[in-house]
């Protein structure tokens, strides 16, 4: 004999299928919902990185703050052949100089201080202009400056650069961007401001 189930057994499964068809819903729409903004985050990614590379790709070679530093290739006091193009992906501070200029003299132990701090995030090139290497070395001995000092002795980076005035610094980033430029003698802190704009 056929067992009839009850009126309340059936109210009770129907309930059930209704509760379970609810959250089927609401699991689709949190889902449909995910892959939107999913979509929407990958996309407006793709945009900034193609309007950064972009930007980059049409920077032109100059010596302005937004500008694509003008590459060079120098020796330094050791011999050693130092090409600013091959840095990128590190950030770099060039600093024309010579061994004449009183404001360089003042500049010099505060570069070599931040340069001490922060070694593993910078590169810095000072950039004699148009000096022969043994005043150079002269100069430097007993100082114990670190940084990598180049000899643009022919002075046509300087001219490259624009330098009319020296002490003068260029803050590039790691993609070869100029993103401040200091005339004059910096103190540590001034440095340090002008470093923190590479990163912005």
């Amino acid at each position: 004999m056929k067992k009839v189930k009850s009126k309340k057994t059936r109210n009770s499964n129907n309930r059930n299928k209704n509760i379970i068809l609810a959250v089927s819903i609401i699991l689709v729409l949190i889902l449909g919902i995910s892959i939107y903004f999913l979509n929407n985050y990958v996309v407006s990614s793709q945009t900034q990185n193609q309007n950064t590379n972009t930007a980059i790709n049409n920077a032109q070679v100059g010596t302005e703050k937004g500008d694509l530093a003008p590459d060079f290739t120098l020796k330094d006091v050791n011999g050693k052949t130092v090409t600013l193009s091959k840095l990128k992906g590190k950030k770099v501070i060039l600093n024309f100089w010579a061994t004449t200029c009183p404001y360089c003299k003042i500049e010099m132990p505060e570069l070599n201080k931040f340069y001490q701090n922060n070694k593993n995030d910078v590169v810095l090139l000072a950039i004699d202009i148009g000096e022969d290497k043994s005043v150079v070395e002269n100069y430097l001995e007993g100082k114990g400056y670190s940084f990598d000092v180049l000899l643009d002795s022919d002075a046509k980076v300087a001219m490259d650069y624009k330098v009319q005035f020296i002490p003068m610094s260029f803050f590039i980033d790691e993609k070869g961007i100029i993103r401040s430029i200091s005339n004059g003698a910096m103190t540590y802190d001034e440095i340090d401001e002008y470093f923190k704009t590479m990163s912005q």
